[in-house]
């Protein structure tokens, strides 16, 4: 076989390659990636009626598996636990992911006005990763990684 003829010959598998992939893509998609809304895990929010929607935003996030806050006296004490996936997210991309956490707190101290707003980030084995905190009396949240 001569030289034009591998060519041709290596044209054709090169293009059957790709008419079979595009084919193989069409009929069975790529896995999400693991912070898609299709792979988001259920994620329980425990909160008092006044505080259950600013919680239920934690859960929009789509990295926790579980939100519980509560109110005591003038705090709102607040715990979100990581699902596997969302640990994973935080592993790759954990100081763009405190700025959201910061406006969560912020959107939290909103519905609680007049309390000071406490939020512990914890991991799936329950230990804290991240804080976030916000007085009364400021005007922001201050949020930290461990």
């Amino acid at each position: 076989m001569s030289r034009t003829g591998y060519g041709l010959w290596a044209l054709a598998a090169l293009t059957a390659i790709v008419v079979l992939s595009v084919i193989g893509m069409r009929y069975a998609p790529v896995q999400q990636a693991a912070n898609s809304a299709e792979s988001r895990q259920a994620c329980k929010v425990e909160a008092p009626e006044g505080l259950k929607a600013a919680a239920s935003q934690w859960c929009a996030v789509g990295l926790f598996s579980r939100v519980t806050a509560s109110i005591e006296k003038e705090d709102v004490i607040a715990i979100v636990q990581f699902s596997q996936n969302g640990m994973q997210g935080w592993q790759m991309q954990s100081s763009g992911l405190v700025g959201e956490f910061r406006s969560l707190t912020d959107r939290m101290a909103a519905d609680a006005a007049g309390k000071n707003i406490a939020i512990s980030v914890q991991d799936p084995a329950d230990r804290r990763v991240a804080a976030c905190a916000r007085l009364a009396i400021e005007t922001e949240a201050k949020c930290e990684a461990k």
